[in-house]
């Protein structure tokens, strides 16, 4: 970086300006100016280029290099084992939730099965049903009649027979 006065110094020279003429230097009261600090001092940048530098390999800086990785990846699987019953949690609490939906929507769907099973049986219907369909009741000898003490176990009883049950 170079100052004003080394700017002027190139041109105009030092020693020109101490050959001038006494009457000159008389007649001009002398500037009482701070020389400028460094003003003389001229810094020459060079290009370094470094393409061909290869840096020398350390040992110890390679295996630094690994702990630090191995640390780093210890400190990353705890901080994922925190966090991983947080998760667990909200992710069953939304299964939770879900589940539940789904149980009050099965309940209302039940509720309407349940009505519409209930219109669909209810002899009021029947009978209509069975008006349009040109049916009559039944004759007792064509009522059959189921044997048994639980439902697995019932039997059909021909009507007019023995008294044998049909395996």
């Amino acid at each position: 970086m170079a100052s004003l006065a080394t700017f002027v110094n190139r041109f105009v020279g030092v020693g020109e300006l101490a050959d001038a003429p006494p009457a000159v230097w008389t007649r001009t009261e002398t500037v009482r100016l701070r020389p400028l600090a460094n003003e003389d001092v001229y810094l020459f940048v060079k290009r370094i280029d470094n393409s061909a530098v290869v840096r020398a390999a350390d040992p110890a800086a390679r295996t630094a290099r690994g702990r630090s990785m191995i640390t780093g990846f210890v400190a990353a699987m705890l901080v994922i084992a925190g966090l991983v019953p947080t998760a667990y949690n909200t992710t069953a609490g939304f299964t939770v939730q879900h589940l539940r939906a789904e149980q009050s929507r099965l309940k209302v769907e039940r509720a309407k099965l349940e009505t519409a099973e209930a219109q669909l049986v209810s002899m009021d219907r029947l009978q209509k049903l069975a008006k349009t369909l040109k049916m009559a009741e039944p004759t007792p000898l064509q009522v059959e009649t189921l044997e048994g003490k639980t439902k697995t176990e019932a039997r059909n009883r021909m009507p007019g027979a023995t008294g044998e049950l049909i395996p």
